[in-house]
């Protein structure tokens, strides 16, 4: 009686001992110099933000700094990651790419559509303004 007790505990710490990997995407300046970038969430999409430096602006909206994170906590819907001065270029790849992929899965330009549909456990990147 002991023994199946003893597998399934042990079974359990093993399934909860993996770490989950997070859903995401990872916001660099195309360049050294800090970009400041708007983020915009559509649907149900509920996303945590990281960033290097964060203000408020008097309207309430949230201005971030480059480099930063959104993590996909629930839902479905589209982020809109947007650079605030129209000369500077965000990239944006998913969370946890290799830095020998990052050239062929990251996108580079002004503003940036994050896409997940569904429950999928992955994110769907678009160049809306290059």
């Amino acid at each position: 009686m002991r023994r199946p007790v003893v597998l399934l505990a042990l079974a359990t710490l093993t399934a909860c001992s993996q770490p989950k990997r997070e859903l995401g995407v990872d916001i660099f300046s195309n360049d050294t110099i800090p970009t400041q970038f708007v983020v915009t969430l559509n649907g149900t999409l509920v996303m945590g933000l990281r960033a290097n430096n964060f203000h408020m602006r008097a309207d309430k909206s949230l201005v971030l700094e480059t480099p930063g994170s959104l993590i996909v906590q629930k839902g479905e819907g589209t982020a809109t990651i947007s650079a605030l001065d129209t000369m500077r270029r965000i990239a944006v790849e998913p969370t946890g790419t290799p830095p020998d992929s990052s050239d062929a899965l990251s996108v580079v330009g002004r503003t940036v559509r994050v896409t997940r549909v569904g429950e999928e456990n992955r994110v769907k990147l678009h160049v809306e303004r290059p």
